[in-house]
């Protein structure tokens, strides 16, 4: 018999030694997992991958039990692996909180439409099916374009909930721009310029879509810009901003406008914190208290210690993971 119990306990030590979370100095980012979809990538939705026509997302699970999942979504042409680089500590501290986050492969759709929202869609089902993630905890944020995608995904998921495969209870946007025609201006002052080769480029690749896509600038087709930008100026309640207004929104902004002058020769008229306060305060008027516009003055650099006030350094990861687990806490009252 004690022969027996010790064989029991042998294995116990085993089976926990396999099953418990990763010993102190064994890196979290280990566990990422690819997960490809059954789908090609027919309107080069995401770039920066060669010739690759796949689409996947990239998730890091926590070995216990999923208290719900944080979604980052890719800046332009960042791709999913650069996106994990640039948020270390945070995926980190979110395993280590129990938290998954999920990065989607897209990275140069120019709107949320039917095909980004479709992918979305299979994603989050797919994710769902593989992970026991609680359907009613999910956060969902990027940087700059993955911004704006997180809070036009929100919308829909918001002003028409069954086309929506999850249904975001807060939404995050680091540095986004979110009017599109004041975007469009934005592009034609920065070839009107002439400063930036980087500006200049990204304004020719964007305006080039725009024009393609909508049938000419927001002077000629107005609606339609409206349709798909996340807030505009000049719509009634901030167009599909209005449907923001009962879950939290932040905003993270590094409103150096020095910077800006200096290194960009942009003022504030091209600066996407003129959107985004615009847009926090139509949804504070409308009475969403949990709407919030983070300046975080000199809190953006690159990873090599470049300073751009455009970057993810903006979010401080404890505390986005503290506010994310606020919301979910708030879904369980």
């Amino acid at each position: 018999m004690p022969r027996i119990y010790s064989m029991v306990i042998s294995l116990c030590i085993l089976f926990l030694s396999c099953t418990s979370t990763p010993r102190s100095g064994e890196d979290p980012l280990s566990e990422i997992q690819k997960i490809t979809l059954p789908l090609k990538d027919a309107t080069v939705m995401y770039i920066n991958d060669q010739r690759s026509d796949e689409l996947f997302y990239s998730v890091l699970a926590p070995p216990k039990v999923i208290e719900g999942a944080l979604v980052l979504l890719p800046p332009t042409g960042q791709s999913v692996d650069q996106v994990v680089k640039h948020n270390v500590d945070l995926l980190k501290k979110a395993y280590q909180q129990n938290l998954l986050v999920l990065i989607p492969s897209i990275n140069f759709n120019l709107v949320v439409d039917n095909v980004a929202i479709q992918f979305l869609n299979q994603v989050f089902d797919d994710l769902l099916t593989r992970f026991k993630v609680p359907e009613d905890k999910f956060v969902i944020g990027g940087f700059s374009l993955g911004g704006i995608n997180a809070i036009r995904y929100t919308e829909y998921a918001q002003a028409s909930p069954d086309t929506a495969r999850i249904h975001p209870i807060a939404v995050f946007g680091v540095d986004p721009p979110l009017d599109l025609s004041r975007l469009y201006g934005s592009f034609e002052r920065a070839i009107e310029r002439n400063f930036s080769e980087v500006a200049m480029q990204e304004a020719r690749i964007y305006l080039q879509k725009m024009n393609a896509r909508f049938g000419g600038s927001p002077a000629e087709q107005p609606a339609i810009y409206v349709q798909y930008s996340a807030y505009s100026h000049n719509a009634e309640k901030g167009g599909n901003a209005q449907h923001l207004n009962k879950i939290p929104v932040r905003i993270y902004a590094d409103l150096d406008v020095d910077w800006h002058l200096v290194e960009r020769q942009v003022d504030l008229y091209d600066i996407n914190a003129l959107d985004q306060t615009a847009m926090i305060n139509q949804l504070q008027q409308l009475g969403n208290d949990s709407a919030e516009f983070i300046n975080a003055l000199g809190k953006g650099y690159r990873m090599d210690g470049r300073r751009h006030p455009h970057s993810w350094s903006l979010v401080e990861p404890q505390e986005l993971i503290d506010w994310a687990r606020s919301c979910f806490r708030e879904v369980e009252e």
